[in-house]
């Protein structure tokens, strides 16, 4: 209360010097009062356009910012895109793949039905072509497959048995056959089996069976043969002489007896020591393998390992055996059999089957040219 109650300061009245200043400063000329104001006005427009500049910059950074910021966002949005376009490029290469994989599978499964449908196609054509061929069919014909197999026939078995028998009887039916039928091509065909006949007749036939079982049997009398053995000296015991002529005429007698049992025999080799059973047994056993070798190379045509065994088989038989007829009789036929040849000579008989086989194709030609082509489609 008190301070409000207080009574106001009296204004300051100026002093002389400041009405002195006063008066001075409005005495002041013109001229620096203009300058003062352009001054101001200068200072003013420069703070304006430090204001407007400072308000460009900003404006312009926020539109930068703005800009900044959409450009990221665009930038997100486009690598979400590309991420998304990559996935789905991922997704449709594996489905092309997988379609151009089971496209291929395709292709194959479709050419193995096209290889079915024209082995199916073929197989209808043959048959339809043989239905023409058995609807047309003559016992000529006949007659000709027949040949052709039994020609067939003759050839394999010339090359497998080795042996001109077999064949020769087949192609002498060939060509019984070729004479039933009445036919003037038949000439070259016949000319062709005459020509191999003659081949086969000339041909010499080895009996390789009949050797084989001579040496089977050969070899089972190898048992019923005997073995070398020394003779015992006997021991003659010596008994007094006497005088009398009746006790002489028995001993005459006695000894001309003995002298009938006692025989001598010359052999070129020497004589072996006697064998023991057992070392016989060995000599049998070895004499008959010798023989199944023998029979072995006969088999096979290896006339040099044939002879060499025959060899071996008589030098056994002279060396371990007693000179009986029966090792003689061994030994002789050991000996022809050492001299004859096993190596079959086999002519090629390959004209008939040729023959044959022409004849057949230019009948079967003859054939579908006299067909017509209705013909061939209600065969088929």
């Amino acid at each position: 209360m008190t301070e409000k109650a207080k009574p106001k300061a009296k204004p300051k009245q100026p002093s002389t010097d400041e009405k002195v200043a006063k008066k001075k400063t409005v005495a002041k000329p013109k001229s620096a009062t203009k300058s003062a104001s352009s001054f101001g006005f200068l200072k003013a427009l420069t703070r304006m356009l430090i204001i407007v500049f400072i308000v460009g910059a900003s404006s312009a950074s926020w539109l930068f910012w703005q800009e900044w910021q959409l450009q990221t966002q665009a930038v997100d949005s486009n690598r979400s895109t590309i991420a998304s376009l990559q996935s789905s490029v991922k997704v449709a290469k594996n489905q092309s793949q997988a379609a151009i994989e089971q496209q291929q599978q395709q292709k194959k499964i479709v050419a193995v039905y096209n290889n079915q449908l024209q082995n199916i196609e073929l197989r209808v054509n043959a048959q339809g072509k043989r239905l023409v061929e058995l609807g047309s069919t003559t016992r000529s014909d006949w007659l000709l497959a027949e040949a052709e197999y039994l020609a067939r026939l003759a050839r394999q078995r010339l090359q497998t048995e080795r042996s001109v028998k077999s064949p020769l009887a087949l192609l002498e039916s060939v060509d019984l056959i070729l004479t039933q039928i009445d036919d003037p091509n038949l000439l070259a065909a016949r000319t062709a089996v005459a020509e191999d006949i003659t081949k086969l007749r000339l041909a010499n036939d080895i009996d390789r069976e009949g050797m084989y079982l001579e040496l089977q049997a050969l070899a089972a009398n190898i048992e019923a043969l005997d073995l070398v053995e020394l003779a015992e000296p006997e021991i003659i015991e010596q008994k007094p002489v006497v005088t009398n002529h009746r006790q002489m005429s028995v001993l005459d007698e006695f000894l001309s007896d003995l002298s009938g049992l006692i025989r001598v025999r010359q052999r070129q080799q020497p004589i072996e020591p006697m064998l023991h059973q057992e070392e016989e047994r060995i000599v049998r056993r070895n004499m008959q393998m010798i023989f199944e070798q023998a029979q072995i190379a006969l088999l096979r045509e290896e006339q040099k390992i044939y002879q060499a065994t025959l060899q071996k088989a008589q030098n056994y038989l002279l060396r371990f055996f007693q000179s009986n007829p029966a090792s003689e009789a061994v030994s002789q036929r050991l000996a022809v059999l050492l001299d004859t040849g096993i190596i079959q000579q086999l002519p090629d008989i390959y004209r008939s089957l040729d023959a044959i086989q022409s004849l057949l194709i230019m009948r079967e030609q003859r054939l579908l040219e006299s067909e017509t082509p209705d013909q061939l489609e209600s065969g088929q």
